[in-house]
Parts: C-alpha cells; sequence; structure tokens
C-alpha cells in the first residue's frame, strides 16, 4: 500500500516549499514502517532530503516525541514512555553532533518500529555496532537508522562528489565514518 494512502482521508491542503509537517499532519503510528516511507512522507511535507536527513527536525516535528540532550554518561541514548502517547528521546549532549544524530535515528527507529516493547526495554544503551552486542532489536533499529540518515542515493551521490573520499561523504551526508562504513558495506561498497 502507498503511503499516500494510509495518511489521511482527507484532502491535504498544499504545503509552501520548505515548510515542515504540522502536528496533525503525521500519520498515526505504525504507518511509517521503512525508512523508505520516513523519507517519502517528509519529502512529500516540504522537508529539503537532499543531503544531510534533519532527523531532529523529524523528530520536532511529532507531537508525541520529545527531544532532550543530557549527559548520559557511558550511554548513548534512551526512549522511554511518558505517557500513553507521549515518549521522550534523551541523547548524549557529551557526543559529537554526528554520533548524537545516529542515536536520535536509532532511539526514532524504536518508536517506529517497538513502540509495544519501549517499557521493556532499559533506559540508556549503548549502540549495538559501538559494544558488538547480538540483540534482534538493536540491530533491526540500527539498520533503520543507517538507511534513514544514509539513503543509497545519497550514499552514491556523496561518493561520486567527493570521489569516495570517506571523510568528505561523513561530512556531507552528517555522520560518523564508522557508521558510513557500516552502510557502505551493507550497500556493497569495498572500505579500506
Amino acid at each position: 500500500m502507498e503511503l499516500t494512502n494510509m495518511v489521511s482521508k482527507s484532502p491535504r491542503r498544499p504545503q509552501r516549499p520548505g515548510t515542515v509537517a504540522s502536528q496533525r499532519d503525521l500519520p498515526p503510528p505504525g504507518l511509517l514502517d521503512t525508512p523508505e516511507q520516513v523519507l517519502k512522507y517528509y519529502e512529500r511535507m516540504g522537508l529539503p532530503l537532499d543531503s544531510s536527513i534533519p532527523i531532529e527536525t523529524i523528530i520536532k516535528s511529532n507531537n508525541e516525541l520529545d527531544l532532550s540532550f543530557k549527559d548520559l554518561g557511558i550511554n548513548d541514548a534512551y526512549i522511554k514512555r511518558l505517557a500513553d502517547d507521549r515518549f521522550e528521546i534523551a541523547v548524549n549532549s557529551k557526543h559529537h553532533p554526528n554520533r548524537q544524530r545516529f542515536s536520535m535515528a536509532h532511539e526514532y527507529a524504536h518508536y517506529l518500529l517497538h513502540r509495544g516493547k519501549i517499557d521493556s526495554m532499559p533506559e540508556g544503551e549503548r549502540i549495538l555496532h559501538r559494544n558488538g552486542d547480538k540483540n534482534s532489536i538493536e540491530y533491526q533499529a540500527n539498520t533503520f537508522a543507517a538507511e534513514l540518515l544514509m539513503p543509497e542515493v545519497l550514499v552514491r551521490r556523496a561518493f561520486r562528489v567527493s570521489h569516495g573520499n570517506l571523510t568528505k561523504m561523513a561530512l556531507e551526508l552528517g555522520v560518523s565514518k564508522e557508521s558510513l562504513k557500516y552502510r557502505l558495506s551493507n550497500l556493497g561498497y569495498r572500505v579500506a
């Protein structure tokens, strides 16, 4: 089913270029189950998705999510339920902005994919590929976050423009070199 058929039964008012979806325009939870659906939805709502994906804006445009930055010690981030339809995503304020972006995308993935399990998830966590833990929920959130922040079309464009320079690509996409290597490997690139 196409996302356009799932978002609303009523016709939409046209969006001005550069405007982000208003709270009432957000689709019900469960209808953005893939990174492609999320990107398509926000692009249709006027969010520019032509280089670095604005994950912070995506999260802040959702009235069910509160985003905060805190000193979380050794932890990257967490998501917790504050009320039935209210969640907090907290990101370690001491980490590099690119690492924070991945942490935000990871927790956003939990919100979209694992809402029913959030109450049982530990508060505070280390991201899977950073600590080597094997956990299917964390793996799924990491994969979702990587595909959301680094869509294949943007990775290929960054590769072409930078002539394969990993540092330039990471800068263009607003991600860490570590997460970019992970994504490049999944897309079939050989990373030295």
